[in-house]
């Protein structure tokens, strides 16, 4: 019964944030849903119990709650601060609060800007500048030279031309892709594109957040004095999380074959990095011990950086410490939704308008709720460890098939067979290289820890370059609707409920009301 009210209230607040964002009710439709549940509670008797009462209304706070929630979000006032400055040369002053996101050619930073300098227009032989302080810091997106490097905490002044985020246009038959929406998640209004930039001090940010950057460049760095490219830029993204570029081709490749979410930081690496920091403190009275894991946990999705599914994976991590601080086991399930309701609360934005969000949640509860259900029909498989990749493999291609055909109108037809053979070696991958990034400094052992660490990773491109070369390997160009998606996913939906080993205890659920 407490399940029913827990997942009830959660799925209703997110269907409350969706409706809004695509409908934009208003704040009268959710003080409506509010009266309305106020109504019921006290009605009693004929189709209407105590109980089911009680679940109606906290349905409807749970949908109001939602509304508002995004009608909060969107009272932004720094959304139109640099509007009159649009299309005009000037300069921003302002600190660098975000990592470099590092590609080939150049490297994309987010100033915080503080004051704007006016338009430098020439005057008599002199350019007069008008300084403007900003009532509210107003983040805008800067595409910079590679090098020289900026780094975080950087206190810089930028001159060029603020322009606004343009949308891109559908091709080959699919979607639009609203960037605008994209960038204003992360409440990011503005782009300039290569300034002129004068770096007027260091040290400006987080004081917690630069000893972790520094620490993440000296594994960084001892990754790619032992390790050559392009394995090295694959190894600091499946374990640090560093954005360092591949190149297209590779990338590409990466696509077609359906294994790219590997060339980032996932969710995994949480798990992993969890189970070190419980094993390394283990000598710790048990409550300690659980403190000190949690707070690693933090530091390092602090240090890689806090994307969408590292943050989801944190939560997740932080609510099963919880509930063992508790007492009680950490139901998976629950923790998920709980983690992702939480992070909608956050910024409802990212429902809609987040796909590395929606991907990751999407593949996490294929393992929780779609592997359990499929695994039985792969039994035929003798070796344990073998069966339950294949199952687990299957389960989140199936799962996230219909977001991605949605999202990238792409498939990868061989995605399913190079999973199988590539995802099992990744956490070998990551294990050598995290004693590459320690040790990399000693000599002998680090040369051969770094032989181990290539190897494993060579593997990992012949694999994707040898399914790269299939022919008809993969599809693109599809266009597939958002009513495509939703049916796709109630039939999975339906298919879950109806199979799942767990059936009896919801049927259970249902007596009680």
């Amino acid at each position: 019964m407490q399940s029913k009210y827990f997942f009830g209230f959660i799925i209703c607040f997110i269907i409350g944030v969706a409706c809004e964002s695509i409908f934009g009710f208003g704040y009268s439709s959710a003080l409506f849903l509010i009266i309305l549940s106020l109504l019921l509670l006290p009605l009693r008797g004929g189709l209407l119990s105590v109980k089911r009462s009680f679940f109606v209304s906290l349905i409807f706070i749970g949908c109001a709650t939602g509304i508002i929630r995004v009608d909060v979000s969107q009272m932004n006032s720094n959304a139109h601060t640099l509007d009159n400055f649009v299309g005009k040369s000037v300069s921003l002053s302002g600190v660098i609060l975000s990592e470099p996101d590092t590609r080939e050619s150049y490297a994309n930073v987010v100033l915080y800007a503080k004051n704007v300098l006016g338009s430098a227009e020439p005057l008599l032989g002199r350019e007069i500048k008008n300084i403007t302080t900003l009532g509210e810091m107003s983040r805008v997106l800067v595409r910079v030279p590679v090098y020289p490097q900026i780094k975080y905490g950087d206190e810089v002044t930028m001159t060029g031309k603020i322009t606004s985020p343009q949308n891109f246009p559908p091709e080959d038959g699919l979607r639009a892709f609203d960037y605008r929406t994209y960038l204003a998640k992360d409440k990011i209004y503005y782009q300039m594109f290569f300034p002129k930039v004068v770096v007027v001090s260091q040290n400006k940010g987080n004081v917690v957040l630069e000893k972790l950057f520094v620490f993440k460049e000296w594994l960084m760095a001892n990754i790619t004095q032992n390790i050559p490219e392009p394995e090295s830029s694959l190894a600091g993204g499946i374990t640090l999380g560093t954005k360092q570029s591949l190149g297209d081709e590779l990338l590409q490749k990466f696509r077609e074959t359906g294994v790219a979410h590997i060339v980032v930081l996932s969710g995994y690496n949480i798990a992993v990095v969890a189970g070190i920091i419980s094993w390394l403190v283990v000598f710790l009275p048990f409550s300690l011990r659980l403190v000190v894991s949690a707070l690693g946990i933090i530091l390092f999705a602090m240090m890689v950086g806090g994307g969408a599914t590292v943050v989801r994976a944190t939560v997740m991590a932080l609510i099963v410490i919880l509930a063992r601080v508790l007492g009680r086991e950490g139901d998976a399930l629950r923790a998920l939704v709980l983690a992702g309701g939480l992070m909608v609360f956050a910024n409802p934005m990212i429902l809609l308008n987040d796909v590395s969000f929606q991907l990751s949640f999407s593949a996490t509860l294929a393992l929780v709720t779609l592997v359990p259900v499929v695994q039985k029909y792969f039994d035929f498989i003798p070796w344990r460890m073998w069966r339950e990749i294949v199952a687990t493999t299957f389960a989140t291609q199936i799962f996230v098939f219909p977001l991605i055909l949605y999202h990238m109108g792409s498939v990868s037809l061989v995605g399913f067979v190079s999973n199988i053979f590539i995802l099992p070696i990744v956490p070998f991958a990551m294990l050598a290289v995290a004693l590459v990034a320690v040790l990399g400094w000693v000599p002998l052992v680090s040369s051969v820890i770094a032989f181990i660490a290539y190897v494993v990773l060579s593997y990992i491109f012949v694999a994707v370059d040898f399914f790269a070369k299939i022919p008809f390997g993969s599809l693109e160009g599809i266009s597939f609707s958002l009513t495509g998606l939703l049916v796709a996913y109630v039939v999975l939906g339906y298919y879950i409920v109806k199979n799942s080993p767990q059936q009896k205890y919801v049927e259970n659920l249902n007596d009680d009301f």
